[in-house]
């Protein structure tokens, strides 16, 4: 599949988003995995919850207003999960 990054968010030749999806949630996935394993190590909660803001939420929102309507149905649900 031909795709083009622009600005952090892949594109296909098709106007689909879905690798930009697929990596945006591997990505989370594996923040989320660092963060057990901080709070496991005995991060406090409100040093959880800092790291959550800043580093995941900001990974799963951004530019978001301009991919989501390209997303399929199939993507959304993915994302769902």
């Amino acid at each position: 599949m031909a795709s083009l990054k622009i600005l952090g968010v892949t594109i296909s030749n098709k106007l689909s988003v879905g690798e930009h999806v697929q990596q945006t949630v591997s990505q989370c996935a594996q923040s989320f995995h660092a963060l057990r394993i901080l709070r496991n190590h005995g991060m406090e909660v409100n040093a959880l919850q800092l790291v959550f803001k800043s580093v995941l939420l900001g990974k799963m929102t951004y530019a978001v207003s301009v991919w989501w309507g390209y997303t399929t149905a199939a993507d959304k649900q993915h994302l769902e999960a």
